[in-house]
């Protein structure tokens, strides 16, 4: 029988639904071993950040060059 792996977020507190091993929302491919709740919490996390930092050409609203003399689109 396998052991039973302990949610990444478990010292959060607020553990639900099994521990499972999940694709990482930042695209690495690694797995990242979280109850089903700290994992809703975290794809939310990844929404909200690919919504304020969308992969586009197009700098969003808020984006101001002048501030630290960067570009948007810049390839590295």
């Amino acid at each position: 029988m396998e052991e039973q792996r302990p949610c990444l977020n478990k010292a959060e507190k607020g553990c639900e639904g099994p521990v499972e091993g999940r694709p990482s929302y930042a695209g690495t491919g690694t797995l990242i071993w979280r109850c089903t709740a700290h994992d809703n919490k975290a794809y939310e996390a990844a929404q909200e950040t690919r919504t304020r930092y969308p992969d586009s050409s197009t700098p969003p609203g808020w984006f101001d060059p002048a501030a630290a003399g960067e570009r948007w689109d810049d390839e590295y």
